[in-house]
């Protein structure tokens, strides 16, 4: 899909390229014995997962909490925003405990029951986080698409892709 508003098109490529991630480690948890220590497309999705959640989806979950979330209370859609951070919250503590356990797997393979563990948490996280990113193209995209102006899509489209400001 391709937007007219630039915060749009930046926030629907991330989106993909997120839901992208959670079918690889949809696939990755499926299985019911842990990777070998030395497979390695087992060490470089562990560490794709956890780059990604580190860089980008931090960097988005800010960006959206510091700039998108503000225009959307401002503009009267503030119960919106609210839930969306709530989601954020939870996501991030999911993505936190994903992260850790798929950087000492990257390392040192999984035992058994860290398997067992980082199956049923990846699985929350990728399902929790995929029905946020959902609800994001389904509500989110569509609203600033429809309401912002060219001026505010610039200051914010600047802001977020030459990283002027720090999330």
């Amino acid at each position: 899909m391709m937007y007219e508003n630039r915060i749009c098109q930046k926030l629907h490529d991330e989106h993909m390229a997120t839901l992208a991630l959670l079918e690889r480690l949809e696939r990755f948890a499926a299985g019911n014995a842990p990777p070998a220590p030395s497979d390695p497309a087992a060490r470089t999705l562990l560490i794709d997962l956890a780059v990604a959640f580190e860089n980008e989806i931090r960097r988005h979950f800010a960006f959206e909490e510091a700039h998108l979330f503000g225009y959307f209370a401002e503009t009267g859609d503030a119960e919106m925003a609210q839930h969306l951070t709530a989601e954020h919250v939870q996501i991030r503590s999911l993505g936190e405990r994903v992260v850790a356990m798929a950087r000492a797997a990257a390392t040192g393979g999984f035992a058994p029951l860290a398997w067992d563990e980082f199956r049923r948490v990846a699985r929350q996280f990728a399902d929790q986080l995929a029905a946020h990113a959902h609800k994001e193209e389904g509500v989110l995209i569509p609203l600033l698409q429809d309401s912002m102006d060219g001026d505010t899509e610039e200051r914010l489209f600047t802001a977020y892709v030459l990283n002027e400001e720090r999330f």
